[in-house]
């Protein structure tokens, strides 16, 4: 089991715990599952009304419900949420009892379960990934970044003809 991130999924991580480098963050993973491997497409930000603190963190669940659907919707194959990070202070990679709540209610959320990342920064950047099965169980798994290990079809967009076609067969349902 491992993780591959597309360049953009893992600069977005970067971006948004450069952007809260004094709080806790995170965001959520948008991807699909393919023989045990977890690639990870997109890392939505947490929402603008997210609770930042620097010991505590909170999503903006009506906006990251927004933006999954939003997101999901541009690529050709469909992208499903497949797990969550967040960003501990100090070198604490380890989960709390707080967050064995939100990854068990992930991990139900999809047969294969789900992974959770947790980034420290201490001094230097360090993601730790998991995999996480339901009940709430952890097991460390490797990643990987590059588009050149993802297959082809998952980074595709819909084509803006396609988008185009349905406007106008909806105009002319009218």
């Amino acid at each position: 089991m491992e993780v591959v991130f597309s360049d953009r999924a893992y600069t977005a991580i970067l971006a948004e715990t450069t952007e809260k480098i004094k709080t806790e963050t995170g965001g959520l993973f948008l991807g699909t599952v393919i023989d045990e491997t977890y690639y990870v497409i997109e890392a939505i930000d947490p929402g603008i009304n997210s609770i930042f603190q620097v010991y505590y963190f909170e999503y903006d669940q009506k906006y990251t419900e927004h933006l999954i659907n939003k997101i999901a919707n541009l690529y050709q194959f469909k992208l499903e949420l497949i797990g969550l990070w967040h960003r501990h202070p100090g070198s604490l990679d380890t989960f709390s009892g707080t967050d064995d709540k939100t990854n068990t209610k992930y991990a139900a959320m999809r047969e294969q379960g789900a992974i959770s990342a947790l980034v420290n920064i201490d001094p230097e950047f360090r993601l730790t990934m998991y995999h996480v099965s339901s009940p709430c169980e952890y097991q460390k798994i490797h990643y990987e970044v590059g588009d050149n290990l993802i297959p082809e079809v998952l980074l595709k967009y819909k084509s803006p003809l396609r988008y185009k076609r349905i406007m106008e067969k909806m105009l002319s349902e009218e």
